[in-house]
């Protein structure tokens, strides 16, 4: 580069990283040191520090800024630079650049002859690639360098043992040993995992459709989620995977964090009030003071059930299992998991850290709700707050979940009898195992709360109401 590496920090401090979407600091700006700095052929490989976390930002250097990737595009004095995931020769040259090594899990690609991005809204760069054969491929990035790539080590034990809800893994990209890049077959779908629940949901509201069409394709989700829990869980020598003793301080940081969710989001709820923040403020005040009132009752009605756990198994578990984080493939009528990075409201530690497996049935129960509450909005014509409202005082999606529900779970534990997985349950009543679900539903709906409230506050009556789910009767 013929600029100096102070003009490019100083660009990236001060320009480039606040407005960034994947900068954990939204406009913010944060100190940085450069690592590491490669040239080759056009290609700008940085490596630097902000907070003590690390880093990668490959840059490509084009002809001018480009109109489709303005966010991703910066200039220094005359030099012009994408970021790299975005330009076609992006693969070839990384991979011959000092401290990188590929490691090929099925095969290579092709000459790659195009590159875009899938999307410019997630925190890592997405981008589709085609060779010269037409294959294509997705190549996720990231853009943050974890000490530990919780993502990546499930997504390569999960191709390492077939299984088959996962997009074909090629390799991955690492720098000194962190994993900078996997790179993905691309999956061909008409949308979301939500898609065929939600379409449904829609006519069975306006009374044009059957109540149990989609209780197979639940069914389906339920030995899914259980052939993967096998797949992470059984014939592992890494510790990383495989089950292990729940023990009384796992409990006990169980309900710590849901005291902590719920006393963040009361917080957050009144900084949102006190600053004008939120658009329906009486709607704000009601939602406040439902979660203020009756919010602690069902936190401690929820860490009594938890107790239930000393001695059962923990073990490594999808995390942030929802419908949005699927790809639906109608022509067989499946579903290919697409994001394992685990919830993003969490620290290092508890993201790594294991969990009861049956905490990811209660996330997808959480998803059902979430996808009803939509439907109830487009089917009446209502806002949030007023489908919230629907939802609370007289749902008319609960038999829909309810049965769902029964189907997803009746199915993933058929999908574990007779595995490892099932050892602590042999002589649980399916009665009783339904029932250890409960707690987790509340915990989850506790961390949307709180997610909700830190970015998208017009939507924390969803979560809010979840807490008193009249679903959950079945569940206790």
């Amino acid at each position: 580069m013929e600029h100096g590496l102070n003009r490019l920090k100083e660009i990236l401090e001060n320009n480039y990283l606040p407005k960034a979407r994947w900068w954990p600091w939204k406009n913010t700006r944060r100190q940085i040191t450069i690592v590491s700095f490669q040239e080759l052929d056009g290609l700008v490989f940085l490596k630097f520090k902000a907070d003590n976390q690390n880093f990668q930002l490959p840059l490509m250097k084009t002809t001018g800024e480009v109109n489709a990737l303005r966010e991703r595009t910066l200039c220094v004095e005359k030099e012009c630079f994408v970021e790299a995931e975005y330009h076609p020769e992006y693969y070839s040259l990384i991979s011959k650049l000092p401290g990188i090594e590929i490691e090929v899990i099925s095969e290579p690609p092709r000459k790659i002859v195009s590159a875009k991005p899938v999307t410019l809204e997630s925190t890592n760069a997405v981008s589709l690639l085609v060779d010269d054969a037409g294959e294509k491929y997705v190549l996720k990035s990231y853009r943050l360098l974890p000490e530990t790539n919780l993502e990546a080590l499930m997504i390569k034990a999960l191709a390492l043992k077939k299984f088959e809800n996962i997009p074909k893994v090629y390799l991955l990209i690492k720098h000194e040993e962190q994993v900078a890049g996997i790179l993905m077959k691309y999956v061909e779908g008409v949308g979301d995992g939500g898609y065929p629940f939600y379409t449904h949901l829609i006519e069975y509201l306006r009374k044009s459709a059957r109540l149990l069409a989609t209780v197979g394709l639940s069914a389906k989700l339920g030995t899914i989620i259980g052939n993967m829990h096998k797949a992470l869980n059984i014939g592992h020598s890494d510790r990383f995977y495989g089950l292990e003793e729940i023990g009384l301080d796992d409990i006990e940081n169980w309900i710590k964090r849901m005291h902590r969710y719920l006393n963040t989001i009361l917080t957050r709820l009144d900084e949102i009030a006190a600053a004008g923040e939120s658009v329906s403020p009486e709607w704000m005040e009601k939602w406040r003071g439902l979660i203020d009132n009756k919010g602690l009752s069902v936190v401690e009605e929820a860490s009594s059930y938890l107790r239930a756990y000393e001695g059962l198994d923990k073990g490594r578990i999808h995390q942030d299992l929802h419908l949005a984080q699927m790809i639906y493939i109608p022509s067989t009528n499946d579903f290919i998991i697409t994001d394992f990075e685990g919830e993003p409201g969490r620290s290092p530690e508890e993201r790594v850290a294991k969990e009861p497996l049956l905490r990811d049935l209660a996330t997808m129960v959480r998803s059902y709700h979430y996808l009803s509450h939509a439907a109830v909005m487009n089917a009446y014509a209502v806002s949030i707050d007023q489908a919230s409202d629907i939802m609370l005082n007289h749902d008319p999606t609960l038999e829909w979940r309810l049965r769902n529900m029964i189907a997803m779970v009746n199915s993933y534990l058929a999908s574990i009898v007779g595995s490892e997985l099932a050892r602590r349950y042999k002589e649980m009543s399916p009665r009783k195992q339904l029932s250890l679900i409960y707690p987790w539903i509340v915990e989850r709906s506790l961390y949307e709360a709180y997610y909700e409230s830190m970015y998208r506050s017009e939507w924390v009556s969803i979560p809010i109401i979840g807490l008193f789910d009249p679903l959950l009767v079945f569940l206790k």
